[in-house]
């Protein structure tokens, strides 16, 4: 498998859990060049082949399910998007109660 497929199946399966189209393109777009800068450092500076600089780029990053995971959880954290929510439906709640107190306190 040539470099550049290694590369793309690794992208495509980091960005399989990543549901918002804007946040993945940004995800693919910044691990590209992640991957292709460090790959440059290690076939430039540390005499790798450009082949091996590319496996040793993605070997570093990690498995690319737990890293489109935790790339998930950092942009949509589940227990600060449930505590908006709540905060949200408080608020609501608050102000129905206000303006059904002051309907009836001038009728």
């Amino acid at each position: 498998m040539s470099p550049d497929e290694r590369t793309i199946r690794y992208i495509r399966q980091v960005c399989r859990h990543l549901f918002w189209p804007p946040y993945r393109i940004r995800v693919r777009r910044e691990l590209t060049d992640h991957i292709f800068s460090r790959a440059e450092y290690l076939y430039s500076s540390r005499g790798f082949s450009w082949e091996q600089a590319i496996i040793r780029s993605l070997q570093m990053l990690g498995d690319p399910d737990e890293l489109g995971k935790s790339l998930r959880r950092a942009r949509f954290p589940l227990p600060a998007l449930i505590c908006l929510a709540l905060t949200g439906l408080i608020w609501a709640a608050i102000t129905a109660c206000s303006v059904y107190l002051l309907l009836h306190l001038f009728v």
